[in-house]
This record gives structure tokens, C-alpha cells and sequence, in this order.
């Protein structure tokens, strides 16, 4: 048996619609039922987030050369992503973030 832990997050009409609209497009994407739970979770997935243990490096600026090329990899591989998510959901990206 899993057990989960279930918690209420209030959002606005507006967001709610969006998100609806975002969960419609990566069900097309996917082919498969997603919840919101799950929209949520691919978002933040998909945000450019990969290694946050690395951040937290660069930001005490205590690290190698090797640190700041994999940081610049990342960093272009979210820029791409962003591109991507941009075409893909068009305008209401911008006012989502």
C-alpha cells in the first residue's frame, strides 16, 4: 500500500485555467490521463532545475573550472528548453512566471 501525503493549494481562476490548458496539451503530448499533481511535477521538472547541489556551489563561488563549464552546459540546455516551451505554449508563457 503507498501512502500519500495530501495537501490544498489555493490558486486564482486564471491560474487554474492556464494550468488546465498546459495539462489538455502535455496529455496530447504524452498520450495519457494526467492529474494536476502530475502537471505540476513536470513543470517544476522542466523549469531548467537540474542539479541544485551545483547552484548552491556557484553561489558560495567555491568551485573548479570543471563546476563552471558543466553550470554553462546547463545553463544553455535550459535557455534551448525555455525556447521550446515558449513555442510551444506561445504568450501565456510570459505571464505565468
Amino acid at each position: 500500500m503507498v501512502y500519500t501525503l495530501s495537501t490544498t493549494i489555493r490558486v486564482s481562476k486564471r491560474t487554474k485555467d492556464l494550468l488546465t490548458k498546459v495539462l489538455i496539451k502535455l496529455e496530447n503530448e504524452l498520450g495519457r490521463r494526467l492529474d494536476y499533481d502530475e502537471v505540476i511535477r513536470i513543470l517544476v521538472e522542466r523549469s531548467g532545475i537540474r542539479n541544485p547541489e551545483l547552484l548552491l556551489r556557484l553561489k558560495e563561488m567555491s568551485v573548479s573550472r570543471e563546476i563552471v563549464e558543466e553550470a554553462h552546459k546547463l545553463l544553455e540546455e535550459t535557455r534551448f528548453e525555455e525556447r521550446v516551451f515558449e513555442r510551444r505554449y506561445g504568450s501565456r508563457h510570459k505571464y505565468s512566471s
